[in-house]
């Protein structure tokens, strides 16, 4: 899981003026930075053939070369209303690929309950379009095998790797993986595929859902200010603000992305076939996404939630400095390990010649 200002702000301005879009833009745009040094480095024949794709012209007819950590935030840019966050208005290119995929809103992410253990198709809070899927369209696509057709669903080669640089990140950031669901009482947590029935598995009705942390608003007491506006937009954004101040680097993005790629983390490589990939990281994260909540009190919050439905809940909780030291550890970690695999799976999709 999705955009934010192209600068970074401080930790609490950012995250408490930025929609729900995981790893904000600067995140987004150092794990493409990791994979942009990674390749250039060791895989240049494979960079060369992304750069291919991406390259494009300017008004005069000049070319215009573009990294992956540029391209990043594309599909983030393209959301209606994101003008404010991106910076700029989106794209002709950016235009082009919302018109043709109006639902590219919900490529970001996938809510399977924190009780589940792994990610498995057609399970509580999986869909056609959710990120793992379409990261598995984009690498069929790339390889040059004919995906699954899927509804309002359509990408150039371009935007498909545009795509998959973000959504590989948007599936390292846990809450855009797992999510916490509750009775229709709005107190009593309930894993889904447990008290559901499939498809619907009555959310909506019967069961409340946090919509990934965003319905978890963060609280702390007078005179203090909470780190950002809901769970969600902590994990997005103030978690990785603090990562890179911790690490010495301020808002430096390039630098902060040179020191992640100098050392690959410990368990980044990934077994099996690319066509494989996105579920295990799915499944892998979800341990993660579970302990981002159950170390947290979460409660039934006293003011009133900001959208209409059967259920309507809303719930608060508070981030306390363990807290906060804890996630953005996490937060490098997961950022390092996007950037190295989105390395590696650009490698197998465009696999150098051997001599």
């Amino acid at each position: 899981m999705p955009a934010k200002t192209l600068v970074l702000a401080v930790a609490a301005a950012a995250a408490l003026s930025t929609p729900s879009l995981a790893w904000d833009y600067p995140g987004h745009r150092i794990v493409g930075a990791i994979a942009d040094l990674v390749l250039q480095e060791h895989h240049p024949a494979t960079y060369k053939k992304i750069g291919e794709l991406l390259d494009t012209r300017d008004a005069s007819g000049m070319v215009q070369h573009r990294s992956l950590s540029q391209v990043a935030v594309f599909p983030d840019c393209a959301k209606p209303g994101n003008v404010p966050f991106c910076g700029r208005p989106p794209s002709d290119e950016e235009k082009a690929y919302t018109a043709n995929n109006p639902h590219q809103d919900k490529f970001h992410y996938t809510d399977v309950p924190i009780e589940q253990r792994r990610y498995a198709v057609g399970g509580a809070g999986t869909a056609d379009t959710d990120v793992v899927q379409m990261i598995n369209y984009a690498v069929a696509q790339l390889r040059g095998k004919s995906p699954p057709e899927k509804k309002d669903v359509k990408l150039t080669n371009t935007e498909a790797v545009f795509v998959l640089t973000h959504l590989v990140g948007d599936i390292h950031q846990p809450l855009h993986v797992g999510a916490k669901y509750f009775d229709k009482t709005c107190h009593k947590g309930v894993d889904p595929n447990r008290t559901g029935t499939p498809p619907t598995f009555g959310i909506g009705e019967t069961i409340a859902e946090t919509i990934g942390g965003n319905r978890i608003v963060l609280t702390a007491k007078a005179p203090a200010v909470p780190p950002a506006k809901n769970l969600h937009f902590f994990w997005d954004g103030a978690a990785v603000a603090q990562a890179m101040q911790a690490a010495g680097v301020g808002g430096s993005e390039a630098d902060f992305a040179k020191l992640l790629a100098a050392a690959p983390p410990s368990g980044w490589e990934t077994a099996g076939d690319a066509d494989s990939w996105a579920a295990k990281w799915a499944s892998e994260n979800m341990p993660l996404a579970a302990d981002a909540h159950r170390r947290l009190t979460i409660r039934k919050s006293t003011k009133g939630a900001p959208l209409s439905g059967t259920l309507n809940c809303q719930w608060e909780t508070t981030v306390d400095a363990g807290y906060q030291s804890w996630a953005k550890e996490r937060v490098r970690t997961q950022i390092a390990k996007a950037g190295f695999r989105l390395a590696a799976l650009l490698v197998a999709i465009f696999p150098e010649e051997k001599k």
